[in-house]
């Protein structure tokens, strides 16, 4: 029996408004639909539901249920059709957009870029309670144009990375489980561990007229800027109504043991995942070169001459799976700090902020100016080349007109001498 409350009689637990926001219930749902619906009283009563579905088993048709199954196949059929037909459709435009127009895509994202990051600060600092929201929207756009870029590339398998794991823990904690504080406090450890400090160590550059670079901006910064506001920056009234596991009443303080468990089983289930999707059943195309993972990457490129490369399999691999935990486990040891102390966390998010801006800076000196400084060498080469052709065909010129004017007085004196002995 499920009854609902008069809106006069309602406890503040139950959706007393907070700046604006009610706790979702059936009660003001029905309210809103109709202004008696505080009065009606509903009734579940499972009974009724199973004889009403031993009825309709015992008077079901085995033909006719055959027959409905081959109509919905061949609907699924044709929908499925329809899909990938709508899907080839799009693709040529968008081709066209992602990688056929770079620059004008370029100036397009740039002011994109500048209003988003007004946008953070502004939401953070007047609007913290709708932050999450801005973190959702802007991820539900992102990463359909990263999955579809990554993919015309062959780069979908870094998708499976650990910071987009983290980040479907975030939104998976956001919507669907508030209330649980192992989830939230793992999220915090990550978001605050490894993606904050992978700004660090994988230097991560926001150059604000790149999607891809903003894209892995977003992905390691926003969530932790979405659990600092969470738990540092919203009221505590709605902080308890919308995130209660955030609140001093279900998370005091910060058990580093058992968050390290907690962490631990998390990444053990990425791990698991991620081998058994990617490393198992895709071998054969990672071995071939038909796709690209991180691991693949940094042992053919960056640590291509490292000791640990050398080893025969798969110990490299385990190598790096132990030292990615490792890394976890070190950088969230750090979290309490951040957890308990909000100066200490606002001046860390800005730090990490500071090491993304510096690194696009140095992308933006280093590329651009080392291009240019390249364009201008490959043109000093080349009126350098010139200037030479041309004493060279200046030098062949006088040579020529003085073996001519020779050649010449030679034959005069030749014709002038032939006369004489005719004479």
């Amino acid at each position: 029996m499920v009854e609902t409350v008069n809106q006069h009689h309602r406890s503040p637990s139950e959706g007393e408004p907070v700046r604006g926001f009610s706790k979702a219930s059936l009660s003001s749902l029905l309210e809103l639909l109709d202004p008696l619906a505080s009065n009606v009283s509903l009734t579940y009563s499972p009974n009724n539901y199973l004889v009403k579905a031993k009825k309709h088993l015992k008077n079901l048709d085995p033909s006719k249920l055959t027959d409905s199954s081959q109509e919905r196949r061949q609907q699924l059929g044709e929908w499925k059709n329809k899909v990938q037909h709508r899907v080839r459709a799009l693709d040529p435009p968008l081709q066209n957009i992602f990688f056929n127009n770079g620059s004008t895509l370029d100036k397009m994202f740039y002011p994109f870029t500048l209003v988003n990051i007004f946008l953070i600060g502004l939401l953070m600092g007047k609007f913290p309670e709708w932050f999450h929201v801005y973190y959702t929207v802007m991820f539900n756009i992102l990463m359909p144009i990263r999955f579809y870029t990554y993919y015309k590339t062959n780069n979908h398998y870094f998708l499976a990375d650990l910071c987009y794991f983290t980040n479907m823990l975030c939104l998976l904690f956001i919507w669907a489980f508030p209330e649980s504080v192992n989830l939230y406090q793992t999220c915090f450890a990550l978001t605050f561990g490894t993606l904050s400090f992978a700004v660090i160590t994988w230097r991560n550059s926001l150059v604000i007229h790149s999607l891809d670079k903003c894209t892995s901006c977003f992905i390691h910064i926003i969530p932790v800027c979405t659990m600092y506001v969470i738990h540092h920056g919203v009221v505590p009234e709605f902080q308890e109504n919308r995130f209660p596991a955030a609140s001093k009443k279900l998370a005091p303080f910060w058990n580093l043991k058992k968050n390290i468990v907690w962490t631990s089983f998390y990444y053990l289930i990425w791990q698991s995942l991620y081998h058994y999707f990617i490393t198992i059943r895709q071998s054969y195309k990672i071995k071939s070169g038909q796709r690209m993972t991180s691991f693949e990457y940094l042992t053919t490129h960056t640590y291509k001459d490292f000791w640990m490369v050398k080893l025969p399999a798969p110990w490299p691999m385990l190598i790096y799976i132990v030292t990615q935990y490792l890394y976890q486990l070190c950088t969230m040891c750090l979290c309490g700090i951040w957890y308990n102390y909000r100066p200490a966390a606002a001046g860390f998010l800005i730090l990490i902020f500071l090491c993304a801006s510096h690194n696009g800076a140095t992308y933006y000196v280093d590329f651009y100016g080392k291009r240019y400084e390249k364009e201008v060498g490959r043109l000093r080469d080349e009126t350098e080349s010139l200037q030479q052709q041309l004493k060279y065909t200046g030098t062949n010129s006088d040579s020529s007109m003085d073996s001519v004017s020779v050649i010449s007085a030679e034959s005069l004196s030749k014709e002038n001498e032939d006369p004489k002995k005719e004479q």
